[in-house]
């Protein structure tokens, strides 16, 4: 799974899966015994759903091309932002409860396929982006951690695409996360 992790976003993106999905997919990728995954939340909390202060105008306007958003149930949230035209970008976050250092969990998914660089996001913990292009396809994947936090964007769009504009659309997204992150 070592340069796996941007082909197993690409395909939770195209699979459509659910926040809970996903997450369970990016604990699995994570060798780290402690995070807790969102789809297990306690009887005594609402599941948080990343999608609260996300809405589908101001991310349609970071990717250039308008979007709808699918938030789920309250049993199973989800927070995508799916093309309104065929062939347009696709956005979704998840998110994993961890308490530890993100460089370890970062280091845990092994070698990542793509040009990785740390982003400055204030009042984020730390923040890394991924981008990973193809002839075919482009692939953004954004990690931003807010205290025992951390919410992934993956951000994808087939040719013709423009890898700038889904990496800013991405980092705009994070940016959101993190001032509204609870």
């Amino acid at each position: 799974m070592r340069r796996a992790a941007p082909a197993l976003a690409l395909l939770l993106l195209l699979a459509g899966c659910s926040s809970t999905d996903a997450t369970t997919e990016t604990s699995s990728t994570s060798s780290s015994p402690s995070p807790t995954a969102s789809s297990s939340p306690s009887p005594s909390k609402p599941a948080f759903n990343p999608c609260s202060g996300l809405s589908a105008g101001p991310v349609g306007k970071a990717l250039r091309e308008k979007v709808r958003e699918t938030t789920g149930t309250s049993d199973n949230p989800r927070c995508a932002f799916l093309p309104v035209a065929k062939g347009g970008p696709t956005l979704n976050v998840t998110y994993l409860e961890f308490g530890g250092d993100f460089d370890k969990a970062f280091a845990a998914m092994g070698q990542i396929k793509g040009r990785v660089s740390d982003v400055r996001i204030p009042g984020a913990t730390a923040a890394r982006v991924v981008v990973h292009a193809s002839r075919k396809v482009v692939l953004v994947t954004g990690f931003v951690q807010v205290h025992g936090l951390i919410e992934t964007v993956n951000a994808i769009q087939l040719a013709p695409y423009d890898a700038g504009t889904m990496r800013d659309a991405t980092e705009a997204v994070m940016r959101t996360l993190v001032a509204t992150a609870p």
